[in-house]
Order: structure tokens, then C-alpha cells, then sequence
């Protein structure tokens, strides 16, 4: 499937509407959950800071109330690590003159999101096809939830991926978080053991019941 020069692009382009939001106000936009990236890149190159991740991080103000952010995102291949610059910039205080305290974790989100999408992430959004209210009733469609089947892959990946400690730890946080769906979701994507499936049907059921319990 690597060899396929699209092989990342066509498996993260579409975007799952319950990770989205409208904006309204001023010039209309879908703001995509940037969780959900960081999820789907997880699955995609396994987990942040040993399949890909952000270094060199450089925060400076560019002028009086405006923040940059410069830093290098970078994922593997096979053996092959790939990297490319990515950046944003913030108004450091909103329209009353208030100082925005979560300037840097904004900036910072901005030049992620930008970055991932020149891989192929959540590229139906960039692309303006969420303008069309008819793709987007088919990726409601799509994505809708159907009975879990180890056989059938998700149609956000029409292939299964080999799964790694990274995912796994991944899922088990999902499920200590009350995701469980979530998870049941993305296991009929990966090429698991059986063990690995007894350890998170096992986790999946003890939170069930002690959450019954309690």
C-alpha cells in the first residue's frame, strides 16, 4: 500500500462530522477537533513523539500584539523519517484589548492543523467540500454507526493497519476515559492479535461494570 504515492492522503482526506464544528460568526469556516487529528495521525504513523511529532518550536513576537510560531513537524515511513516547516500566527489580545492566555496553545494548534493537512489530513475540509451540504450528509452517512464488525474496516481506511503499543496504550486510555465507543470503532481498522483483543474487550467490560457499580 506504501507504494501508492497516495497511500496517507487517501486514508486520513475524509473528515468525521462529529469531530467538526461551524463557526458562524464572521467568515463561515468548519473547525475540525484538533484531538480527532491527533487521533487519526496516531493511527495512521503510530503514536506522537515516536511515529511523528513537532520539534524545534520557536514562539517570537512578530510586532506589538502579534505572536508567530515556527517549529518542524516530522513523521516515519519504514525507517525513513520526513520532515517539513509548518507556522501560524495570533493576535495575542482580542478585539477589547483583553490579553488572550491561551495564545501559544492556539498558535501552536493553527500551524498543526495547517501542517497535517498538507499530508492529506482532513483535506475534504480544505478542499471546500464541506460547502457542499450534500457531501456533507454523505459523510454523515458514511460515518454513521453501524454493528461492529471485526471484518469490515471503517470507510475512513479502506485497509488494516498493524497495530503497536502506541495504539494500543492509546485505546486503553480511550476506554479509562468512558470512550468505548470510540474504540470499538477504530479495533475492526487494525490487524491485532487475539490477545489483543481479550486485553481491550477485558478493560472495555471492567469499565463497564464499575461504572455499573457506582
Amino acid at each position: 500500500m506504501k507504494d501508492n504515492k497516495m497511500w496517507l492522503w487517501k486514508a486520513v482526506e475524509k473528515t468525521n462530522p462529529r469531530y467538526t464544528k461551524q463557526v458562524g460568526f464572521g467568515r463561515k469556516f468548519t473547525s475540525i477537533n484538533a484531538q480527532y487529528q491527533i487521533m487519526t495521525a496516531t493511527e495512521q504513523l503510530g503514536s506522537m513523539g515516536y511515529g511523528w511529532g513537532v520539534e524545534n518550536e520557536r514562539f517570537e513576537m512578530i510586532c506589538e500584539g502579534l505572536l508567530g510560531y515556527q517549529a518542524k513537524l516530522w513523521y516515519k515511513v519504514g525507517d525513513t523519517i520526513c520532515s517539513y516547516d509548518i507556522n501560524s500566527s495570533i493576535n495575542t489580545h482580542n478585539k477589547s484589548g483583553k490579553l488572550d492566555d491561551e495564545c501559544y496553545k492556539k498558535v501552536s494548534t493553527d500551524a498543526l492543523t495547517k501542517g497535517l493537512s498538507k499530508l492529506g489530513f482532513n483535506a475534504d475540509i480544505f478542499l471546500g467540500l464541506w460547502d457542499d451540504n450534500k457531501y456533507v450528509s454523505q459523510m454523515e452517512k458514511e460515518y454513521a454507526e453501524k454493528p461492529v464488525s471485526m471484518d469490515r474496516p471503517h470507510p475512513r481506511n479502506a485497509f488494516k493497519k498493524k497495530m503497536d503499543k502506541g495504539v494500543m496504550d492509546a485505546m486503553l486510555k480511550y476506554i479509562e476515559n468512558g470512550d468505548m465507543e470510540i474504540v470499538k470503532m477504530k479495533m475492526i481498522d487494525y490487524d491485532m492479535s487475539d490477545d489483543d483483543k481479550t486485553i481491550l474487550i477485558n478493560a472495555m467490560q471492567a469499565k463497564k461494570n464499575g461504572g455499573e457499580n457506582q
